[in-house]
């Protein structure tokens, strides 16, 4: 007489009342989809229209790390007049894109806010809050740290009586992808709180996993990065941290095993 009884309390569990409540069709993903990449890319347009005049500016920050570097007679070329105004126009949709990343951030969550429960669902703003900050972090690091450096040991490979011509088109595009590169994997310990959440990952599994771990983030970052070993030292190194930080959240926010 108890089993039914047993099957009715769980059939009413508020917690999956919750999820009911907020399931969406196939086609209304789609829809919702739709409007987070649309004012994702409004956000985008706003952002680099203020970030517009200020290509050339961008672009001269951005060749700083290299410049002290340079050997006598070495400088940054161009091939063509078009190939600096594109690269400037490139130069402000990279600064959009901080500008822009809260918001970009808000709609990410808000697309997979409807599977969560209500108390996650709360945990917008300190998602936004630390995405945004982890982000910046990966990239500034990236950029006042590793570059430097990285500049350093691939410049003082220039022979002697050899003056080298760095495309300054090339040269930023290869910066703009690392400091994205890092600010994408400056994100792990969120990534692993997500997964810990919903119980996908553990903190002692993370811990018995950490040798692999280790290797694979080697292989990231010589996937990510220039190949020369001291980029990919600078990325491998903060990535272990991150994951070691990414096992402490997961053994104290991880999803906790149900009483039987």
């Amino acid at each position: 007489m108890s089993e039914p009884a047993l099957v009715e309390d769980e059939d009413q569990n508020p917690e999956k009342e919750e999820v009911e409540e907020y399931r969406m069709t196939l086609l209304e993903h789609l829809w919702e989809l739709r409007t987070r990449l649309i004012r994702s890319l409004l956000a985008m347009v706003v952002a680099f229209s203020v970030m517009l005049p200020f290509g050339e500016q961008i672009s001269a920050f951005l060749r700083e790390p290299a410049t002290p570097y340079f050997p006598d007679g070495s400088f940054f070329s161009s091939h063509s007049p078009l190939e600096v105004f594109v690269t400037e126009l490139k130069m402000s949709l990279f600064a959009a894109v901080f500008l822009a990343i809260p918001v970009l951030f808000y709609q990410a969550w808000s697309f997979i806010a409807p599977g969560l429960y209500k108390s996650e669902r709360r945990l917008v703003l300190p998602f936004v809050f630390f995405s945004t900050l982890f982000f910046t972090a990966g990239s500034s690091f990236g950029f006042f740290f590793i570059l430097p450096f990285a500049m350093k040991f691939l410049l003082g490979f220039s022979g002697e009586g050899i003056n080298s011509a760095i495309s300054v088109a090339a040269y930023l595009s290869d910066v703009t992808k690392l400091l994205l590169a890092f600010g994408a994997v400056f994100q792990m310990p969120l990534g692993i709180f997500f997964l810990a959440r919903a119980g996908i990952v553990t903190g002692e599994g993370l811990a018995n996993f950490r040798k692999y771990a280790v290797i694979l983030t080697f292989v990231v970052s010589a996937m990510l990065t220039p190949p020369d070993p001291v980029t990919q030292i600078g990325l491998a190194l903060p990535l272990i941290v991150l994951y070691e930080i990414g096992v402490i959240t997961a053994r104290i926010w991880g999803k906790k095993p149900e009483a039987e």
